[in-house]
């Protein structure tokens, strides 16, 4: 398929510690293969848990719910999820951290970001281990072969963290909730786990509708 004079942009906004956007993902990448370069795809971070604090019982018991939901959808990785992220013992006061983290890989190339979250989102989401905390953070990045002292200085940038915050601000003044949230040249808004053949229908027709514009429309579709 010959792309036509420019590709339409998707934000993915995301939080790794969500089994949602872990599932997610793994369909997107379908979704990537099929369309090539007809999309440019921007991953953004949207912490569900900003303020450093443990986690209320209220909340644990909420957060294993949604893993257990997660776990009945019928992709063949949704069964690795696992509660024990929060029932463990130690769960995860933030995420400012982990996407930090990330970020810190995104300075170093595309691939190291895409390598370390799924790393992260397995540590975390099928093994249960605490990804915010630092020990963890450095390990995952080293067996990802990334350059650590620039990602040692970045990591522990303070704007790093500001990023964060800053994303997420933005992100909620465009009215993000929650994640996964996918925003279609900055038009259309799709939010929550959806099948493959949706995210496809959706593309379709933005893809339509981009390229095919109507005088005055000023449309925004939102899920």
């Amino acid at each position: 398929m010959k792309p036509p004079h420019k590709s339409l942009q998707i934000t993915v906004y995301q939080d790794v510690l969500c089994a949602w956007c872990y599932l997610a993902d793994q369909r997107l990448e379908t979704v990537k293969q099929e369309f090539g370069d007809l999309i440019r795809w921007k991953v953004r971070p949207y912490p569900l848990r900003i303020h450093d604090m443990p986690p209320t019982e209220r909340e644990l018991r909420g957060l294993v719910k949604e893993v257990r939901r997660a776990r009945k959808e019928s992709d063949p990785t949704a069964r690795l999820l696992s509660t024990e992220l929060w029932q463990g013992g130690d769960p995860p006061r933030s995420s400012i951290n982990a996407l930090a983290a990330l970020e810190a890989a995104r300075l170093q190339s595309p691939a190291a970001h895409a390598l370390l979250t799924r790393a992260m989102q397995r540590t975390a989401l099928e093994q249960g281990v605490n990804v915010s905390r630092p020990d963890v953070i450095f390990e995952l990045a080293a067996h990802a072969g990334l350059e650590m002292g620039s990602f040692a200085a970045a990591f522990g940038s303070a704007a790093t963290h500001k990023l964060i915050l800053d994303e997420h601000r933005l992100a909620a003044s465009r009215g993000v909730r929650r994640v996964p949230t996918i925003v279609l040249a900055e038009r259309w808004m799709v939010c929550g786990l959806r099948e493959v053949a949706e995210y496809r229908e959706h593309i379709l027709a933005c893809l339509g509708k981009l390229y095919t514009p109507r005088s005055g429309s000023s449309e925004r579709l939102v899920h």
